[in-house]
């Protein structure tokens, strides 16, 4: 099975449901997810070839595990890591001499929107331990938690990927502000579906549904108190000023337009004006000629 195919098997026998003891402190940026939709793109649409080796192609880089397509971890998910793992393959010797106990980050592109409508993160990461079944020790996963960190450099890209495209043709000053306005809405209604996440976690915590989390909540205290507060009549009255400049050169360009096209419909008249004139003249100057040469006759 390659890295690309999606397993659907929702048997998960394979993940223990226990914590992570390990220690490890896992960072996940947008970057690498990055990667992964561009690769499984390319791979939906153009079915490349096996390419070469990660660490040869990136060899500033440290291998720190695989990745695949899925729901939940199945048998097959299991067997390659732990052919990774330990094969005496000279490509999977490579990998264990670079990393002994290598993750494995699992990418689930049908659980990006819940029942409820909320956006969940598709991803998890597992790491694998040795686990006593039957009396006899097998290969395990376990959930492993992480973080998203971003850098300067991935914020433009992130950016840049998540604006609308358009099209050679659809290059306009309307549809810019289209894609700009688009590009706003998405994000003011991502921030509002946070936003009602955190406050349904508080009604939960305060009815005694969930136990509190004193870390979390002094988190969102900080949040609170780092978002500005706004005095209505001062926003009213900014508010209204832009408003009204934005109208006020809304209008002028209008009547500017207006001036432009009388302007061009002006010249227009006096060209033709112009040439019934011209043309006038000339039958005028050309009978008095033919009236001279007539007299001497």
């Amino acid at each position: 099975m390659s890295a690309m195919d999606i397993t659907e098997d929702t048997n998960t026998s394979i993940v223990l449901d226990i914590q992570s003891s390990s220690g490890l402190s896992i960072s996940v940026h947008p970057l690498v997810l990055l990667n992964i939709s561009d690769h499984y793109t390319r791979t939906k649409l153009q079915n490349p070839s096996v390419v070469e080796n990660v660490k040869q192609v990136f060899p500033q880089l440290d291998f720190m595990g695989w990745y695949s397509l899925g729901s939940t971890p199945n048998e097959t998910d299991l067997k390659l890591h732990e052919q990774a793992s330990n094969s005496t393959n000279r490509k999977h010797r490579k990998f264990l001499q670079i990393n002994e106990s290598a993750l494995f980050l699992q990418l689930d592109p049908s659980s990006l929107v819940t029942d409820s409508g909320i956006r969940d993160f598709p991803v998890s990461i597992y790491e694998s331990i040795f686990d006593i079944a039957n009396e006899r020790t097998r290969l395990a996963f376990i959930k492993a938690a992480y973080r998203v960190e971003t850098g300067e450099a991935e914020c433009i890209a992130v950016d840049h990927v998540a604006k609308p495209s358009t099209s050679s043709a659809d290059t306009g000053l309307g549809n810019t502000l289209i894609a700009h306005l688009t590009t706003q809405r998405n994000a003011i209604a991502m921030l509002h579906t946070r936003i009602q996440f955190l406050l349904r976690y508080l009604q939960d915590t305060e009815s005694s549904q969930i136990p509190m989390d004193h870390d979390i909540v002094r988190q969102i205290s900080s949040l609170c108190r780092r978002s500005p507060i706004l005095e209505k009549k001062a926003f009213e009255t900014q508010f209204s000023t832009e408003y009204d400049d934005v109208l006020l050169v809304a209008y002028l360009a209008t009547i500017t337009k207006g001036l432009n096209t009388v302007n061009d419909l002006v010249d227009k008249l006096n060209l033709v004006n112009g040439g019934h004139s011209s043309t006038s003249s000339k039958t005028m100057s050309m009978n008095k000629k033919g009236r001279r040469m007539h007299g001497r006759h």
